[in-house]
């Protein structure tokens, strides 16, 4: 098992090649740190709680049983601008929207780029992002908000930031509540006089059970600070006032990593990284964040070692390397929602056991006119399960039941739609399983 993470040193993130900083992390662990000095010990104590969760759902074969398969969570998007080209266009937003729902449910067309190595740890986060509808007093709303203010950037001269974005009274804008909604802040980050820029931070999870004395460290924090900050110019997919390196818009992505819980994977050891971890076991151990897809390999593991994972939007290799969370990160993701930000997703995944002989086939998948589709139920545990068929929105077309170790045949002229559903429930009617099947002829 690798090591938790022991301690954090304050390693300053800057890119190699442009001397900015690609993300603020560490300025958000330190500020905490500061506001209590436990920070890190519950930190490490809910990485080793999540892990082993996830060690035992694996052991154990536990599936999602929940009749919607993801998490939804609202976004508003929070555009403070001091120039005309810091107000972003509506498209890139929605760009960086897609780009977000790319990521998060494995839908990424550049996961091309992962090795072969890694290609089996990639995981489906089953989280998706939609911009609200509905604003903090029950008002249609786009999910944009728009401010023009005074101050012309939000980056100091001393290589560091103010979070006056999220006040209205400090020129930035207010959050919406950040139990309800994941607040993102669009702004100038750059540093002035010093020709740097901080591309982006976001606020980690806080909830240790010995914080109640601490303000604004509660579970489902309503702290207003709560949420991610993205610099103008790479917000969105082919940014035009993004650099060439940058246009990809990975940067939400990895900071609303962060924002679920997700630590760097070299773990921020500094120099002695390879001593130090990010919490999660799927990801290799690295010494340092990787600045490009060179296949690196800066620690070598005592067994199946591999090289470092440049392909993680957790690194800092980000546009034109990062293709993947792992199934480790996406479990550490739902478990943050699950346990910290309870209030922000529409939709909940529950667990079940199931039995290791467990078998759900249904033929012919696609289906052509004339063809009866047959579902065959195998399992030692001689239960019967319900089935449901419903179509592409939800609409139940048909019920009936299936004994185990035995064969269901339907007749095909009660489904005429193109693309339907058929889902398996138990007797808590908990769905154990869900298959998509083509009509041909619908």
């Amino acid at each position: 098992m690798k090591k938790l993470l022991l301690s954090i040193f304050a390693l300053i993130c800057l890119d190699l090649y442009s001397q900015t900083e690609i993300c603020g992390h560490n300025h958000q662990l330190e500020k905490r740190k500061k506001i209590n000095p436990y920070y890190q010990q519950w930190v490490d104590s809910f990485y080793a709680a999540a892990q082993a969760e996830f060690n035992d759902a694996i052991t154990n074969k536990r599936r999602i049983v929940a009749d919607t398969e993801y998490f939804e969570i609202p976004v508003v998007f929070h555009v403070v601008y001091n120039t005309n080209s810091q107000n972003i266009s509506t498209a890139l937003i929605n760009s960086q929207m897609e780009e977000l729902n790319n990521a998060y449910r494995r839908r990424n067309a550049d996961s091309t780029r992962i090795r072969t190595v890694f290609k089996p740890l990639y995981g489906d986060i089953r989280i998706q992002f939609k911009l609200a509808t509905v604003d903090p007093n029950g008002n249609p709303t786009t999910g944009i908000t728009r401010t023009s203010t005074l101050k012309t950037t939000f980056g100091t001269s001393m290589g560091s930031y103010v979070e006056d974005m999220k006040s209205t009274v400090n020129g930035g804008k207010d959050a919406w509540n950040p139990r309800k909604y994941l607040n993102i802040w669009i702004c100038n980050m750059q540093y002035p006089n010093i020709g740097a820029i901080v591309y982006g931070f976001a606020t980690p999870p806080d909830g240790s059970p010995n914080w109640e004395n601490f303000p604004n460290a509660t579970k489902d924090t309503f702290d207003n600070e709560t949420g991610v900050v993205l610099h103008y110019e790479i917000v969105g997919r082919n940014n035009p006032q993004a650099s060439a390196r940058y246009k990809e818009g990975k940067t939400a992505i990895h900071e609303v990593g962060h924002y679920l819980g997700l630590r760097h994977i070299w773990g921020d050891g500094g120099f002695n990284g390879c001593n130090v971890d990010d919490g999660i076991e799927d990801t290799p151990n690295a010494r340092v964040a990787s600045s490009n897809c060179n296949g690196q390999n800066t620690c070598t593991d005592a067994s199946n070692d591999k090289p470092d994972q440049t392909e993680n939007y957790m690194d800092y290799a980000l546009d034109g390397c990062a293709a993947m969370f792992t199934n480790g990160q996406a479990f550490m993701m739902r478990y943050v929602l699950q346990n910290l930000r309870t209030g922000l997703p529409f939709r909940k995944i529950n667990y079940t056991n199931v039995v290791d002989d467990f078998k759900f086939n249904v033929y012919p998948n696609p289906q052509k006119a004339n063809q009866d589709i047959k579902l065959e139920l195998s399992s030692p545990d001689n239960k019967v399960y319900k089935v449901k068929i419903i179509n592409s929105i939800g609409q139940q077309l048909l019920e009936n039941s299936i004994k185990t170790n035995s064969i269901l045949t339907i007749d095909n002229d009660q489904l005429t739609d193109s693309i339907y559903f058929i889902l398996l429930l138990d007797e808590n009617n908990n769905v154990v399983e869900r298959k998509k099947v083509v009509n041909l002829e619908g």
